[in-house]
């Protein structure tokens, strides 16, 4: 496996990979959970954890995937390109597709901030977070 790596990650970024992973499983658990929930973010947005399973899945799906693709060296712009599929299927699935679902718009909106997170991320690990694996 290691044969296929290009990189590794930085110690800052396995730490912030995992610091990001916990919150949102956090955020994602105080749908059910009341005494895991944010008061200021219930305060601000009363439906908050209504639609947060959208941005949780959206924000896994792409920095997990993403995460990976960058340590074997897959380029920003296919990245990027899978960040744009998973922005347009949530827009895609919350509009059109009724399938186990009810049409909602802010649904949509909380995946595309879940996506846009995961890029932020993986924009900065690409930039400062990775270490190039050395050959022997």
């Amino acid at each position: 496996m290691l044969q296929t790596l290009k990189y590794t990650p930085k110690i800052s970024t396995t730490i912030l990979f995992f610091v990001l992973l916990i919150a949102v499983f956090l955020l994602f658990l105080g749908r059910n959970n009341p005494g895991l929930r944010v008061d200021y973010l219930m305060q601000a947005f009363p439906d908050f954890y209504q639609h947060i399973s959208n941005f949780c899945i959206s924000y896994l799906l792409f920095s997990g995937i993403g995460y990976f693709w960058l340590f074997m060296g897959v380029p920003l712009k296919a990245i990027v390109a899978f960040g744009l599929v998973l922005l347009f299927a949530n827009f895609i699935y919350e509009l059109w597709i009724p399938l186990i679902n009810t049409p909602d718009i802010i649904d949509a909106y909380y995946g595309a901030w879940g996506t846009l997170l995961g890029f932020a991320f993986l924009l900065w690990t690409k930039c400062y977070g990775l270490n190039p694996v050395k050959k022997d």
